[in-house]
């Protein structure tokens, strides 16, 4: 079916509905009990206030059991306008998460190929992706197929901590959650518990690890260590070294 045909089946089933409603006397109260929870009304009874009122009358004189194909016929127009939300709602978010996951693949593969541009890099990025590195065999040069979640882009390259240099070598980024610590946000850092790609002797592991950052007006400094308290150290000597390079510059 075609979304035009598939259109023109809801609008048909909402007609019904609300003529179905109107005929039925549903107050509008009723019409939205009826949209949450229709299947109740296979067999609530119709003795209380404000019950629709030609279910009631037929209830009354020829018995409950009577109103069923009626309702089941209201329930099947419901449902059908439901579920063309639900694929409609589906086909969005679908796209959504594949505009989300391309972005990541392009944002994640540039980084990596500026920080270790001597190996090769294929990112894939999918919904329930967990972050991962594999290296690929055959290759001339050692060459990695990096998993990062959907996250990625919001979580790590929108907060600028895509590649970050520990104490020795870069590290890039595989996922990170930030954390809210007191004692730090006062002097305006930002701590953020993570998973770090490292290579060294061509070849690409990953380890857990804590990123520190602070930002300057003017610049973005930027921390890292397996080790809290050594990431914390680090930073501070960052953060030092900056300062004495700007009044050195002035």
């Amino acid at each position: 079916m075609s979304d035009k045909e598939s259109l023109e089946v809801v609008e048909h089933a909402k007609e019904e509905l609300s003529k179905f409603f109107k005929l039925y006397g549903f107050s509008p109260y009723e019409i939205q009990n009826f949209c949450r929870v229709s299947r109740q009304y296979n067999w609530k009874g119709f003795d209380y206030t404000d019950a629709p009122e030609k279910l009631k009358l037929i209830a009354d004189t020829m018995g409950r059991e009577k109103i069923n194909p009626i309702i089941q016929c209201a329930i099947n127009f419901l449902d059908i306008i439901k579920d063309h939300r639900e694929k409609a709602q589906y086909r969005e978010d679908r796209t959504e998460l594949q505009k989300a996951a391309e972005a990541n693949k392009v944002w994640a593969t540039s980084e990596l190929n500026q920080l270790f541009p001597s190996k090769g890099w294929e990112v894939t990025c999918h919904k329930f992706n967990k972050p991962h590195v594999e290296e690929q065999t055959g290759r001339y040069n050692p060459s990695f197929i990096v998993d990062i979640p959907i996250g990625w882009g919001i979580s790590v390259y929108e907060q600028n901590i895509a590649t970050v240099k520990g104490g020795d070598r870069e590290r890039f980024v595989m996922s990170a959650r930030k954390k809210n610590y007191a004692r730090l946000a006062k002097d305006g850092i930002i701590a953020y518990d993570c998973q770090v790609l490292k290579v060294h002797n061509d070849k690409a592991t990953m380890e857990d690890a804590w990123v520190f950052k602070y930002e300057t007006p003017t610049d973005m400094i930027l921390a890292t260590h397996k080790e809290f308290s050594r990431a914390e150290s680090l930073l501070n000597r960052r953060i030092k070294d900056t300062v004495v390079g700007e009044l050195i510059d002035f």
